[in-house]
């Protein structure tokens, strides 16, 4: 089936979201494959030495893939609704995997639960900050190639403040003598305990 454009004359979805897309959640595999069996490293040096590149990768990709498949699919083209949507298809994979990883131990409820977690949700809290910067970025590389539009909206500023409150609230919001962010902590635990230790 021919790559062809949409009516509009944008690139087709294909290439334009698809492509990025599956590129990136590919990558996320490929790295998840490796890292999960690093004993066909061997081991000592070698195995040393793809744990050390392999993880960091891993991490990268989970954490800001988003930004990459969001500038990448701005670039070409791809609708605000479409980049919002499916470049963030790796952090919610990535959500969706450790949910059936803790499934192994945990009834259907609690697992989904996880996600509430500190590091689930700041993870997808984390990725409303990397779209907003990233649509910044890009409206003022557009600008500066002389198209007429602001680099500053109402959803792009309100994404990031709502992005720093919830980094405040999930990382640093507790008392000095205790773990910053421990307090949604004990509120996540607070709540786990209402819904499923009674």
């Amino acid at each position: 089936m021919a790559d062809t454009p949409d009516k509009n004359g944008s690139q087709s979805f294909r290439r334009r979201v698809l492509y990025p897309a599956g590129v990136a959640l590919g990558v996320w595999v490929l790295l998840n494959i490796l890292t999960s069996h690093l004993e066909w490293f061997g081991n000592g040096h070698v195995y040393r030495i793809a744990a050390a590149i392999l993880y960091p990768l891993l991490g990268i990709t989970i954490v800001f893939g988003s930004l990459f498949v969001y500038s990448i699919m701005y670039a070409r083209g791809a609708s605000l609704r479409e980049r919002i949507i499916w470049s963030c298809i790796v952090p919610v994979a990535y959500i969706l995997k450790e949910i059936w990883r803790v499934s192994a131990f945990f009834s259907v409820g609690e697992s989904f639960y996880y996600a509430l977690a500190p590091a689930p949700l700041g993870l997808l809290f984390s990725q409303i900050g990397f779209l907003c910067l990233g649509e910044i970025f890009w409206r003022r590389r557009d600008k500066k190639s002389g198209k007429e539009l602001r680099i500053f909206t109402a959803g792009p500023v309100l994404g990031l403040v709502f992005w720093l409150i919830t980094l405040y609230f999930m990382l640093l919001w507790g008392s000095l003598s205790d773990t910053p962010g421990s307090n949604w902590f004990y509120l996540y635990m607070e709540g786990y305990k209402a819904l499923f230790l009674r």
